[in-house]
């Protein structure tokens, strides 16, 4: 280390001898000559400083020559391990000694020997054999960009490129290296690489965006991420969807935070330093005038439109190809919000009805079960729609709507008509049963939402146990008006037959579907899903696999049919997957679990073993279809576009 204390010269006309020059002022003095010797001053004999009252002694020409001399030839053996004077020449003085322009009288010559040493000693060591450390320097991770075209990639941060080589470490030292831990992440994985394992992958650059048009594009992105949470997507396609239309336009460095019903973008520029040096993350994040937004969405309502979904998630994908301008993506999302659902209110009514019926006679209740069914249901629409009006909460909708299709299923199977209640009151549980909450809650839950899933588990709660207080109202109405006891022996899907149950079931399920507002073409499809289901739940029936067992392989086999069609649609899997699951929804266990436990008070094990039954089946067919999507991941890639021969990145 050099000190940067220097003694006081001053360059004079001729290189002086033993006193044959005058003494120089300290104030107008300059150090000594680019790259000069230190040596130097071990040769020269040590002055007193300015005003210290001793004189100042300088060498001699002989000395300052034997000076070089020793420097030539010893200077690569010693180096200073004490603070010394360094010759260093000013660039004025350089300039002045060098200009020929002027006088020879006024060009002032330099002497080797003006510098003049601190005052202590300098401590010579021999030189050690050293290897250079080289400086960190910053490392990018990411695609390498196509030639011509500029570098895209987000910074992680500076890792050390470099690192002092030392000895290698002898056994111990092995030992130890062996037994270490690894090394914790220094830097977060880039939000593009969630896009891995979505549909959006290896998205294609429309180009790049300025603070302005960045703010822009997170708003365009927050109101995609509104209207596919508004038609009932799922976070982790919300997600997808928001990081895959970002990086698109060019805004990669963004977090997304997702809850039950609140979407929350952050943003932070990603500017470049003066002089076109690329900056790190965390440059980024401390520089104080870092550009960042933050937008934020709560979505309030949720709606039945699963042809508004689909075409939200064709939209992201026509935007990943990177043909789409965001003004066109923006009218494009516009429209979808403006049109109209594709069924109008009276025909999903009458579908619904349809579908009570068609599932009571699928699990076997019957004509007259089945009338009753589709009076019940129309009932409880005329009255879902009047509770709605009067903004009444989800929670007595649901009571309201299962007390009465109770009460009536009881009362009439006890006023002589033949009927079996069990199965009416079954039959419109099912269409009572918040399906695609249910399968959402599983899948955020399964795909690292915590907070999403538990807010959509209250809900889907809040709903069934509705749904149950209902029951139990019918229940008791029933037992005050002296009602005998009902036969509920039965526990499990107890269908009436292989074909009968396939059949009317099936058309329940286009009835379902189209109940979601699902297009006329994707239709076909949730029913091919069912079928699929539907096969394996009577195989496995036939070979004694068990009701949950049978239940899970149901659930796994219509899950993946419905991801292979919905990657030929180029749509979310749920638009297909949720219709398709109608016929394992357990709506015989929970009426009789509910039953026994208001009925027969003397023993309430069995109810609560027949509500626990329920929900595990209800648990085994949402993360079925779940598990389903994850096993035909890699058979979809060249369908939905995922395959990186197809569409790379630019």
């Amino acid at each position: 280390m050099v000190t940067d204390q220097r003694a006081p010269l001053r360059p004079f006309a001729a290189y002086p001898s033993s006193g044959g020059a005058e003494e120089p002022d300290a104030h107008v003095v300059e150090p000594f000559g680019p790259g000069g010797d230190t040596t130097l001053t071990g040769a020269a004999r040590p002055v007193a400083r300015h005003g210290a009252g001793l004189p100042a002694v300088r060498p001699t020409e002989d000395q300052a020559l034997h000076a070089r001399r020793r420097a030539g030839t010893t200077a690569l053996d010693i180096v200073p391990d004490a603070p010394q004077a360094l010759p260093v020449l000013s660039t004025s003085l350089i300039r002045r000694h060098g200009d020929t322009s002027e006088p020879e009288e006024r060009r002032e010559l330099l002497s080797a020997a003006e510098t003049v040493p601190l005052a202590t000693t300098a401590r010579r060591r021999r030189r050690t054999d050293t290897v250079p450390v080289a400086r960190p320097e910053t490392t990018t991770i990411g695609p390498l960009p196509a030639p011509g075209k500029s570098s895209d990639r987000m910074q992680r941060g500076a890792y050390p490129s470099t690192r002092a080589q030392g000895a290698r470490p002898g056994g111990r030292g092995r030992l130890r290296s062996i037994l270490q831990g690894e090394a914790a992440p220094t830097a977060p994985m880039r939000v593009v690489e969630r896009l891995n394992a979505s549909p959006f992958a290896n998205l294609r650059r429309f180009g790049e965006s300025t603070s302005r048009q960045a703010r822009r594009t997170l708003n365009f992105a927050l109101r995609l991420a509104e209207t596919m949470f508004h038609y009932g997507a799922d976070a982790l396609d919300v997600e997808n969807a928001i990081i895959a239309v970002c990086a698109t336009y060019g805004v990669e460095n963004v977090e997304v935070d997702i809850t039950n019903q609140a979407v929350t973008i952050n943003y932070v520029a990603e500017d470049q330093a003066d002089g076109g040096d690329t900056r790190t993350r965390e440059d980024v994040f401390n520089d104080p005038d870092t550009n960042s937004h933050t937008v934020m969405r709560v979505v309030r309502s949720w709606t039945d439109n699963y042809a508004g979904l689909a075409e939200t998630h064709q939209l992201v994908a026509d935007i990943t190809g990177g043909e789409m301008p965001r003004g066109e993506a923006e009218r494009r999302l516009e429209a979808i919000n403006a049109k109209p659902k594709p069924y109008p209110r009276w025909m999903v009514r009458a579908a619904t009805t349809a579908a009570a019926v068609s599932i009571t006679v699928g699990i076997g209740g019957g004509i007259l079960g089945a009338i009753v069914a589709g009076l019940s249901s129309i009932i409880n629409q005329v009255v879902a729609h009047r509770l709605g009006v009067w903004r009444i909460p989800e929670f007595f909708t649901m009571a309201a709507q299962s007390g009465i299709l109770t009460t009536m299923a009881l009362l009439l199977s006890w006023a002589g008509v033949d009927l079996s209640p069990a199965r009416v009151i079954a039959g419109g549980i099912i269409m009572l049963l918040p399906t695609t909450r249910m399968v959402s809650t599983m899948q955020d839950a399964i795909n690292g939402f915590p907070v999403t899933a538990a807010g959509r588990l209250l809900s889907t709660s809040m709903a069934f146990l509705g749904i149950v207080a209902g029951i139990a109202g019918g229940i008791s109405v029933a037992g005050y008006a002296g009602m005998p006891r009902v036969d509920v022996s039965q526990s499990a899907f107890d269908p009436v037959g292989p074909l009968t149950n396939s059949v009317f079931m099936l058309i329940a399920t286009g009835l379902i579907a189209v109940t979601m507002q699902a297009k006329p073409h994707h239709v076909l499809s949730t029913v091919a899903a069912a079928l699929g289901g539907l096969v394996v739940y009577h195989a496995g029936m036939a070979a004694g696999l068990g009701a949950r067992l049978d239940t899970a392989l149901a659930a796994v086999t219509s899950g993946c049919v419905a991801t292979v069609l919905a990657a030929r649609h180029r749509i979310p899997q749920l638009v297909l997957a949720i219709p398709a699951m109608t016929f394992l929804l357990p709506g015989l266990s929970i009426f009789r679990g509910m039953y026994t436990i208001t009925v027969e008070t003397d023993t309430y094990g069995p109810g609560i073993v027949g509500l626990v039954n329920a929900m595990a089946s209800i648990v085994a067919l949402a993360s079925g279809v779940v598990l389903g999507k994850y096993l035909m991941r890699p058979f979809v890639g060249h369908l939905n576009g995922t395959s990186s021969r197809r569409n790379r990145r630019r």
